[in-house]
């Protein structure tokens, strides 16, 4: 059997969990964690004040100049505004110390903060296809020249706000979402410059529709991943293959089974795993270095830092 270096994960007896640690292994929730946390925590208290301040101008504008496509836009920035009010709050919540019978801490709150903002957008594009199928019945004129000019505005804060959010840890859920909303927002507003432009020099102003449409496109493709991802990990679904990680721990010649194999994911990059493991009886006395290697390798191969097993014969 191979060797491999020692990460320091719980060992196990048999028929127990876990009991003791070897090193400074910290199942993903240490220092480096918390470090990426605050820094997170910064550059989203920034990208919200740019946001927000950028919203109320687009409503505002939007309203003044009855453009559907920069109201939407603005809904965009609203729903945005709220992902990262949402998103920060659940930094806050996750970096609280929790009561011992909170095990995994508060970590699932980042992963709420990305369900309620799929919400929230899902709920915003119904209202954006509604007034899509109205100024379609009943077409209206728009400010153009003011509408583009805000669009502009807004293409320019889209960019220097993901600029700021890559700043942060990019392997975090929630900054994630936080950033592909954002770089979504900025593509809406390319196009909805680019159709101000064609409304100008031909006055076809349908294509303000189409642009609202768009953009709640854009939005709704956003809003299903991070609703799929979230639902999944609320749901205690896998986020690795099972059978792939159960056919690497039984290449181990020790080992003759796994069975009653569990993984699930409390927050992005921090997986768990729980399963019975049926070894040759002649390795019993050999487990405990089976055990070190096999925990060593879920690490390397798969991000699993948390593991539970149970060893029978």
């Amino acid at each position: 059997m191979k060797s491999c270096c020692n990460f320091g994960l719980n060992d196990h007896k048999p028929f127990l969990e876990n009991e003791e640690h070897h090193c400074d292994h910290d199942h993903g929730i240490g220092t480096h964690t918390h470090d990426h946390r605050r820094s997170d925590k910064k550059v989203l208290k920034i990208a919200l004040i740019i946001t927000v301040i950028t919203m109320l101008l687009e409503f505002f504008y939007g309203f003044i100049s009855n453009s559907l496509a920069l109201v939407s836009d603005a809904i965009h920035m609203f729903t945005h505004s709220f992902a990262l009010i949402v998103s920060l709050a659940a930094i806050v919540i996750a970096n609280k110390k929790a009561p011992l019978e909170k095990t995994f801490g508060y970590y699932r709150a980042e992963v709420l903060a990305a369900f309620m903002n799929g919400i929230t957008i899902v709920l915003s594009i119904i209202w954006i296809v509604y007034e899509a199928v109205l100024r379609f019945l009943h077409p209206e004129t728009i400010d153009v020249r003011t509408a583009l000019i805000v669009a502009t505005i807004g293409l320019i804060v889209n960019v220097i706000t993901g600029i700021i959010l890559m700043q942060g840890d990019r392997n975090n859920i929630n900054l994630k979402s936080a950033f592909i909303h954002m770089l979504s927002d900025a593509l809406s507003s390319v196009a909805i410059i680019i159709g101000y432009i064609v409304i100008h020099l031909t006055s076809w102003y349908f294509v303000d529709i189409i642009l609202a449409v768009m953009v709640a496109f854009v939005i709704g493709k956003w809003a299903v991943n991070v609703l799929k991802s979230s639902i999944n990990t609320l749901m205690e679904a896998s986020p690795l293959d099972i059978q792939k990680v159960k056919e690497f721990i039984e290449k181990h010649a020790e080992i003759i089974e796994l069975h009653d194999v569990h993984i699930w994911e409390i927050t992005q990059d921090m997986y768990n795993l729980t399963a019975h493991v049926k070894i040759r009886k002649v390795s019993l006395k050999n487990y405990e270095q089976l055990l070190k290697e096999i925990n060593c390798e879920l690490k390397q191969k798969f991000k699993i830092v948390h593991t539970t097993f149970q060893f029978e014969w």
